[in-house]
Order: C-alpha cells, then sequence, then structure tokens
C-alpha cells in the first residue's frame, strides 16, 4: 500500500499536479526575479552607454493633422492646438537642437552571445487619437501590449515584412491587446484604420541593447558587457541623414560611455 502511495506521488509530480499552490507561485516568483543572461557577465560588472542625437541644418517642414478636425470625438481632444506630423520631431536641449524617435542600438560586439528575453512588457498607448509614444522597440519574444485609453473604437493594423500581418479592433477603453514578434525587422508600421493619420512604428531586435531617444534627444542603453561596441543610428523617414550612422565606443564595467550622433536633411 505504501508503494503505491509513493508511484502516485512520483506520477503527479511529474506532471505538475502535486504541487501545493505556495509552491507554485514560489516558483513563478523566482523565474520573475531571475536577472537578466548578460552573455555570462553579471549585471553588477557591466557598464552603460549614454549619448544625444543632434539636428544641424535645414529643418523639414513639419504640418499639423488637419484631418483631426473631422472626427469630433479627436477634435476634443485637441481644441487649442492641433498635434503635428510626428515623423519628424525637432526639439531643444540646452543650445543644440536635437532629434527624437531616433533608434539607437548595438549592431557590433555581441556576436556568439545569447540574451534573455526582457520580462518588461513595452506599452504602446492610444491617447487623443494618437499613437504614444510615436517610436517603440522591443526584442525578439518580448511582450508589446498596445492599449486604447481612448473612449472610442480604434482598430490597430500592421502589414509587417518579416513577421505575421495582425489587424484588430479596440472598441473599449483601457482594452490592451498584447503581441510578440519571432523575428527581428526595422521599422513595422502600425495604423488605424478608423483614424488614418494615426502613426506608429515598431522596431524588433534580437538582442536588448537598444534605446529611443527622447523630446530632448537623449538616450541610454545599460547592461553592456564590458567590450567595444559599433552603434548605429536608424530614423524612420529617408528625408534625414545621419553623419556618420555609426559610432565605436568602448564600454567599462560600472562606468558610462558617451556618444554623440547628427542628423541633417538628406541632399536631395
Amino acid at each position: 500500500m505504501l508503494l503505491r502511495y509513493v508511484l502516485l506521488v512520483a506520477v503527479l509530480v511529474a506532471f505538475g499536479l502535486a504541487l501545493p499552490a505556495h509552491s507554485q507561485d514560489a516558483k513563478e516568483k523566482s523565474l520573475e526575479q531571475r536577472p537578466l543572461n548578460l552573455g555570462g557577465v553579471e549585471a553588477a560588472n557591466t557598464g552603460t552607454v549614454s549619448g544625444i542625437v543632434l539636428f544641424k541644418g535645414e529643418k523639414p517642414e513639419v504640418k499639423e493633422l488637419a484631418d483631426i478636425k473631422g472626427n469630433a470625438f479627436c477634435k476634443e481632444h485637441h481644441k487649442d492646438k492641433l498635434p503635428k506630423n510626428e515623423s519628424v520631431v525637432i526639439g531643444k536641449n540646452q543650445d543644440d537642437e536635437t532629434l527624437a524617435n531616433v533608434l539607437v542600438y548595438v549592431t557590433k560586439g555581441l556576436e556568439d552571445k545569447k540574451f534573455e528575453v526582457p520580462k518588461e512588457k513595452v506599452l504602446l498607448d492610444q491617447v487623443g487619437c494618437m499613437y504614444t509614444p510615436h517610436v517603440v522597440a522591443v526584442m525578439v519574444g518580448q511582450t508589446l501590449s498596445i492599449r486604447n485609453s481612448d473612449a472610442t473604437l480604434h482598430n490597430v493594423m500592421s502589414t509587417p515584412r518579416v513577421n505575421p500581418p495582425f489587424n484588430f479592433g479596440q472598441p473599449v477603453k483601457d482594452q490592451v491587446n498584447d503581441r510578440t514578434f519571432k523575428a527581428p525587422e526595422f521599422k513595422m508600421n502600425l495604423k488605424c484604420f478608423m483614424h488614418p493619420w494615426m502613426s506608429s512604428y515598431v522596431h524588433v531586435l534580437e538582442h536588448p541593447f537598444f534605446a529611443v531617444t527622447q523630446a530632448d534627444g537623449t538616450f541610454t542603453i545599460k547592461g553592456l558587457p564590458p567590450g567595444e561596441y559599433e552603434l548605429t543610428v536608424l530614423h524612420e523617414t529617408s528625408l534625414l541623414e545621419p553623419t556618420p550612422p555609426t559610432a565605436t565606443v568602448t564600454v567599462a564595467a560600472n562606468e558610462t560611455a558617451e556618444v554623440e550622433f547628427t542628423y541633417q536633411k538628406a541632399a536631395q
């Protein structure tokens, strides 16, 4: 009888059926708290790259999104001032013109290294009939949460070149739909069938070392193992070009390397 009981427990445990609830919770919690695998390098011994993307020279013309005036709900959110097309967002950082929404990512120096997918979800919101932020980036397998913060119907659609296309409605305020992507891909454009001016870009990368420049043109990439890296910048439009498009930086443990890029209007 005792032997039969032991065999039964062994079978149940093998199929995950005999784990008490508190044991399962502890297992999941330990997984959530597990640090990001940095290619065999302890997180305490990693470095940071921070910098700024500048803009010099003649600025391209940026127009208001006049179509919003034709939608009563959307217009109500922009009574004082219509938003502008966000394909080019030039701001200021002290005395320098800066460029927002630029992807900065490592292109050399990570060869033959493997990294765990970040557990943090990346949020792409819809507020006042505008995608917020305009540009986001995720790692392959990382969750992109697409939320509708508006009390109106939005329709999220995209036809990627590499990843599968998707098209879904979000009729409920605060509705969230999660998406993950199986392959790297740049400039995945998201649109809204209900509001044609809505546009956002998603970049999908094969590693977690990237950033998108903020309104002041700054960016920070943390957790890089010590070494020499090539960084590349990418903007959604061909109207602008970086000079140069890449930079080489040396990252030391517990230190921050500084780098600067400059964009200008592309030659016609």
